[in-house]
Order: structure tokens, then sequence, then C-alpha cells
């Protein structure tokens, strides 16, 4: 098996799935920490900063996964 065909496996789809819903847990623990008044203000904005990039990145890598997807069913 490839390297991009193993990328694309179901179970890379799984883990990136897992990985969506860890950012946005992330995010949401963070916004909870800013609005019950958290102390590490500029911590907790870095951390949404980051998680929201992270997120951006994993969401970009399941469109393209599905994109490849619906080429590979589109060829068969």
């Amino acid at each position: 098996m490839t390297a991009e065909a193993s990328a694309r496996s179901p179970e890379s789809a799984s883990q990136l799935e897992l990985e969506i819903d860890r950012c946005r847990q992330e995010i949401a623990e963070s916004e909870r920490q800013l609005r019950s008044g958290h102390a590490d203000v500029h911590g907790l904005c870095l951390a949404l900063v980051d998680w929201a990039a992270e997120l951006r990145l994993l969401e970009k890598q399941r469109r393209q996964y599905e994109d490849w997807r619906r080429g590979v069913a589109g060829a068969s």
C-alpha cells in the first residue's frame, strides 16, 4: 500500500474526525475558561488561536479526503 493510499484509508478518516472533535473540545474549554474569568487571558487566547488554526488544517484535510473519495468513486 502506498503512503497516499494509507493516508486516505477509512482508519485515517476516523482518526481525522477524532482530531477534529478534540480541537472543538479544546476550543470550547478555552472559551469556557475565558467566560468564567480565568486569569490567564493571554494564554487562553493563544490556545484559541492555535486550536482554531489546527481545526482549519484538519477540516481542509477532510475536504481533500472527501474530494479524493468522490474522484475514486466516480472512476469506478
